[in-house]
């Protein structure tokens, strides 16, 4: 025994094993009896949860997720899922629901902490204007970001403090789009856990992520990533520019870095993706026609908003359709709602009435859809 313990650590000093890095839910069993060719085997299924971007329709996948917690529990939701991934509002959500307690075992948020955040300080990041206010509003769009940065910054700055992305109880993937080198960028535990300049604040990571074209100023902070090729003053704006819905980019994430994340799988060169599960989730759509007599005849002043929507719609319903295309059947689930009215349509809508109707939306096409229902239960069922 004591020479295959000593086996173990010359295999782990050489790289030939690499210990699980994270508290995963995965469970290892090291086959010891020819000590030349050690091999670590994976018992347990890779589960990845993704949440798309959306501004204040945040609630939409909380809402869901609190239904989801409540099939899997006592588990939370950082406990269950192995890897979590979000852009924009979806980022701040997996930021949230990661952040560990500083000085004892858990997470310092629950999800009805985090709605709480959505339904009473939503207000300080989109404040609501009034009809004069309003008028003038539009005006000043014209040539700037239609909300200050202020808000933002108080209420991120409350929620992840100093806190960085190796104090999350689970690994993060969280997009953002760096206009300083105009490259997609992707903030990933597994790169933070190996290299201290990579371990940025969540403020920070929130900021870019969340910095959305048209509605809020872009966020510039240092991030020294790839020094030799890329500058590392950034410039970011909200990740959804490009994968508002990050699941493929979770999915690759996890198909090249495999190894990271279930160390039995090092040396192989194919995933068995029927061990690979992921849940999607939406922030609602809303996907009202545009007659041709109204794009044909649109100008600047009119695309200028409409054409972020309709990109975000378009890489949502994108990525869903490769997702059902490369996955295994039953491995993949999408939860989404539609949003019916344009009065509620609006990601900066912080009044009471709008965050009401999504909720109750949410519950009517998801919770209380037996359909639905039956969907998820299968997916827990199967990926547990």
């Amino acid at each position: 025994m004591v020479r295959h313990v000593q086996a173990v650590k010359y295999a782990i000093f050489r790289g030939y094993i690499r210990l699980p890095t994270w508290p995963t839910m995965n469970i290892f069993v090291l086959d010891c009896k020819n000590p030349k060719h050690l091999k670590l085997t994976a018992v347990e299924k890779f589960r990845i949860l993704s949440i798309d971007g959306g501004g204040l329709r945040g609630v939409v996948p909380l809402t869901i997720l609190k239904k989801v917690e409540e099939k899997i529990a006592p588990k939370k939701i950082w406990e269950y899922f192995d890897l979590i991934a979000g852009t924009s509002t979806g980022g701040l959500i997996t930021c949230a629901i990661t952040l560990k307690l500083p000085d004892q075992p858990g997470s310092k948020y629950t999800l009805n902490d985090i709605m709480e955040v959505y339904k009473n300080r939503g207000k300080e990041i989109f404040p609501p204007k009034g009809f004069l206010s309003g008028l003038l509003h539009k005006v000043t769009n014209l040539v700037n970001p239609s909300f200050s940065d202020k808000g933002i910054a108080k209420v991120f700055g409350d929620v992840l403090g100093n806190a960085t992305m190796n104090d999350c109880l689970k690994p993060i993937l969280v997009s953002t789009y760096d206009l300083s080198n105009n490259i997609p960028l992707f903030f990933k535990s597994n790169e933070s856990k190996y290299d201290e300049k990579l371990n940025a604040k969540l403020y920070d990571i929130c900021r870019a992520t969340s910095a959305g074209p048209t509605y809020l100023p872009s966020y510039e902070f240092v991030y020294p990533k790839n020094q030799r090729e890329e500058n590392p003053n950034r410039n970011c704006i909200d990740g959804g520019v490009y994968v508002n819905n990050p699941a493929m980019a979770a999915l690759a994430e996890f198909s090249k870095n495999h190894g990271y994340y279930q160390p039995a799988t090092m040396d192989d060169a194919d995933i068995d993706y029927n061990q690979v599960f992921v849940l999607s989730i939406g922030t609602g759509t809303y996907s009202c026609p545009i007659p041709a007599k109204q794009s044909k005849n649109a100008g600047e002043l009119y695309w200028a908003k409409a054409i972020s929507d309709i990109m975000m719609r378009g890489v949502n319903r994108t990525t869903d359709y490769e997702m059902k295309e490369m996955m295994v059947d039953g491995n993949y689930l999408r939860l989404n709602i539609e949003i019916d009215s344009d009065a509620h349509s609006n990601m900066a809508d912080s009044s009471a009435s709008t965050t009401d109707y999504l909720i109750g939306a949410t519950e009517a096409q998801i919770i209380n859809n037996v359909n639905k229902m039956a969907q998820l239960d299968s997916f827990l069922k199967k990926s547990k």
